[in-house]
């Protein structure tokens, strides 16, 4: 039975993860992130698990990869701060290939920031934080119902490739709060098989070990090419994006996230008014969808790239426009209230069409 629940976004993350099987979660307390561990500490029990709250995020992780080794799959969330103290880890679970679901609560930066919310963090995100040539799945869910609708996919994606999956929610969406309907609870972990790679004592298989590093040049190649093909077929097959009236669209507005679930209204309002505008959502922002960028019609003119930072997707989507059309940004962070307003872009979309 499907049961609908009035919950702030950060909530709707922890009842996802927990009604899709995570039954550990491990976490340090930041805004805008900590209402993730103060529900799943009262619910988790309720299903057999429990939220562990470790002394630091470099605690947090490598208790995260720990779990990870068993064939089970933890969560953790945190912020900007957070997900800088815990690149080393991500990268050790990367190059392991080590499966768990991430969650990114985007505030402002550098260094501590402030706790407005923000989407500063599409860099660190996107172009893997730590060391080394891997990348993690990023989603970038746009509301409640998406959080809770990305999570069983998530959770696919991280042990179909044994890889980290980060969903990156901006600190503005973190703190909403909305209706969101779930379905009856799923423990999605339990439809993948493990045995074959987890370490759980050689009772019954021989002797396994976990190599990141490599004791001789050969193994260290071996380890990074099976790795660049993992990550060529993640980017062929698991682009998600949404997109609404581009086939006739004179300009396209591309945006993540909160800007992305406001592309709605900026079409609508414009098509109202006869004005030929479009958007792309990208729903991956790792796998950046570039394919929804490929044969763009011939009436698209330009394109609007906004974001809550001062330009980071932008330089995705230039590589996937590949010279097509102009590209253009409007972006705004910090302050009290660090987005650009539907007013903003409307805007920025009349000043593209009338050619300035």
């Amino acid at each position: 039975m499907k049961e609908t629940l009035f919950l702030k976004n950060t909530e709707t993350f922890a009842e996802s993860m927990i009604r899709c099987g995570v039954r550990c979660h491990f976490a340090y307390p930041i805004t805008p992130a900590t209402d993730v561990m103060r529900y799943s500490s009262t619910k988790l029990p309720e299903y057999g698990g429990r939220m562990v709250q470790m002394e630091s995020e470099l605690a947090v992780v490598n208790a995260l990869a720990g779990y990870a080794c068993t064939g089970k799959i933890g969560a953790t969330s945190t912020s900007g701060p957070g997900m800088t103290l815990m690149q080393e880890t991500i990268s050790f679970m990367a190059g392991g290939e080590l499966p768990c679901i991430l969650l990114d609560a985007m505030r402002v930066g550098p260094g501590d920031g402030d706790i407005v919310g923000a989407q500063s963090n599409y860099y660190q995100a996107t172009r893997g934080g730590g060391h080394g040539d891997y990348r993690v799945i990023v989603l970038a869910p746009s509301c409640g119902q998406e959080i809770y609708d990305l999570m069983p996919h998530g959770i696919k994606l991280a042990y179909t490739y044994r890889t980290p999956v980060l969903f990156v929610v901006d600190g503005v969406t973190c703190q909403m709060t909305e209706s969101t309907t779930f379905d009856e609870p799923h423990d999605y972990s339990a439809d993948f098989d493990t045995s074959e790679w987890r370490f759980t004592g050689t009772g019954e298989h021989s002797k396994r070990f976990l190599l990141t590093g490599s004791y001789s040049h050969a193994q260290g190649y071996e380890m990074n090419e099976r790795l660049r093909k993992k990550y060529a077929l993640i980017k062929e097959k698991e682009q998600m994006w949404e997109q609404e009236q581009v086939e006739d669209a004179e300009v396209l507005v591309v945006a993540f996230g909160i800007h992305g679930r406001m592309c709605k209204d900026l079409v609508e309002s414009c098509r109202a008014k006869g004005k030929r505008v479009g958007y792309i959502r990208p729903i991956t922002l790792w796998p950046f969808p570039d394919k929804a960028f490929e044969n763009l019609p011939a009436s698209v003119k330009s394109i609007l790239v906004v974001e809550m930072n001062h330009g980071q997707m932008i330089d995705d989507v230039r590589l996937a426009v590949n010279g097509q059309v102009p590209v253009h940004f409007l972006g705004k962070t910090g302050g009290d209230i660090p987005m650009c307003t539907l007013a903003d872009m409307n805007r920025e979309v009349g000043k593209l069409l009338e050619g300035e």
